[in-house]
Parts: structure tokens; C-alpha cells; sequence
């Protein structure tokens, strides 16, 4: 029996690392990648993404194999809707639909972005932006080599967010389990409850301590919430 692969998408302007603490918290037994987009980290010289659709196709070839296997996808802000849009894209294609979807602190995708038009600022409005809503350390403001390193990410990945356009695919067919930050700045409940249309099995929306970046300090809810989803998914692949 293949064991159930959990798969994680991170918030714009992130990257792999920001999965660690919660790799961390789930332990060794549970199979966790967490994604790294192009243009960061180990992929650092290749180009980044801006569109929501070339970037789903990108990972849909790059994840093909894992993605073949049971799995459940986990997307944070910018991730969750890539994680929506990717499952979407396989389940089109007549591949193997993923055992759950995690949405986590992101809007409905036919809503607006939270951060719609940032990307059109200049690096230290942006960067005051990011401050603001908890994205990066207000030291950061005082430190121009690093946001000039850091800047031109973000701007991608929220070009991305803006790209993305709702299809008209079916709902999903798996559970769709919706979480969020009891003091998110960006993304009410409201927000979160209107992903419930695009499953035929939405779980009721769950809100956890924090903010809107879950899994920087992840709680031990959440960290049972993920890890009991995970299990589920086991237990149904049997």
C-alpha cells in the first residue's frame, strides 16, 4: 500500500522552508514534501512564474509522479489556490484525483485578492505592505540589499494570484477541509466559507489561533487537524 503523500504550496513570497515547522510538529511518520517554486532557494536561477495557469501546468509535470500516488494537497494563501487549480487541472485530464484539498487563509478563488494591485508599487511600498500585514520583519524596511533580493519574488507570486481566472470545472470530487486565523487581517470568515461551492463534500470552515501565516508557529489544533486529515485519507485508500 503506497502511503499518502502530503503535499504543501506556500504563500507568495515564500518558499519550502515555510513548511518546516509544521514538518517539524506532524513528526517523521507522516510523507510531507513542501513545493519550492522556481526563482527561490535550490531553483534560485530559474525563471519565476507570474501567471496562476502556466505555473499550475509547470508543477502538474514536475509533481506527475508523486501526484500518480494518494495524495492530499495543502495550499496556504497564494498556495491554496494553486492547490484548488491543480487538483482541477489532473482531475481534467482524467488523472487521479487527490484523496483531500487543504485551503488554508485565502479568499474564495472568484473573489478578490486581499493584496490586489501591490504588485504595481515600488520595492519599499510593497515592502511597508508586507510589513503591515505580518509578510515580512519591519526591520526589513531598513535593509535594501535584502529587499531588493526579496522584493522581486513577492512581486511574481502576487502577479500570480491576480492572473488566476475561475474556470468552469466541476466541483471537486474529494473533501475540501477550509482553515483559517482567528486574527488574519486579510481574510474573513466570510472569505473562507465561500470555498464551500467548489467541492461536492466542503468540510465546515475551521479557524485556528493566528494570524494569516498559519504555519510560521502552527498550533497544535492545526497541526492534529492536518495530521487527522492525512490519516483519514490513509484509512479511505485502503
Amino acid at each position: 500500500m503506497k502511503q499518502v503523500q502530503l503535499i504543501c504550496l506556500h504563500h507568495a513570497g515564500g518558499g519550502s522552508t515555510s513548511f518546516h515547522p509544521l514538518r517539524r510538529a506532524m513528526g517523521t511518520d507522516i510523507a510531507m514534501t513542501a513545493v519550492i517554486l522556481p526563482g527561490r532557494e535550490s531553483r534560485l536561477r530559474e525563471p519565476r512564474q507570474v501567471d496562476a495557469h502556466a505555473s499550475v501546468r509547470q508543477l502538474s509535470d514536475e509533481l506527475d509522479e508523486t501526484l500518480r500516488g494518494p495524495h492530499v494537497l495543502l495550499g496556504h494563501s497564494m498556495g491554496a489556490v494553486l492547490a484548488y487549480s491543480l487538483a482541477q487541472h489532473r482531475i481534467s485530464l482524467g488523472m487521479q484525483a487527490p484523496e483531500a484539498v487543504i485551503v488554508a487563509a485565502s479568499p474564495a478563488p472568484h473573489l478578490p485578492s486581499p493584496l490586489q494591485g501591490l504588485h504595481v508599487l515600488d520595492d519599499h511600498r510593497l515592502a511597508a505592505e508586507l510589513v503591515q500585514y505580518g509578510g515580512l520583519p519591519a526591520e526589513l524596511l531598513s535593509e535594501p540589499d535584502w529587499l531588493e533580493l526579496l522584493i522581486p519574488t513577492v512581486r511574481a507570486d502576487l502577479r500570480i494570484c491576480e492572473s488566476f481566472r475561475v474556470t468552469r470545472e466541476p466541483p471537486l470530487p474529494c473533501p475540501l477541509h477550509i482553515f483559517g486565523g482567528r486574527v488574519d487581517p486579510l481574510v474573513n470568515p466570510e472569505m473562507l466559507a465561500a470555498w464551500s461551492t467548489y467541492s461536492v463534500r466542503p468540510q465546515p470552515v475551521r479557524i485556528f489561533p493566528g494570524g494569516h501565516f498559519l504555519f510560521r508557529e502552527p498550533d497544535e489544533e492545526l497541526v492534529a487537524a492536518v495530521r487527522s486529515i492525512v490519516d483519514e485519507a490513509a484509512v479511505a485508500h485502503q
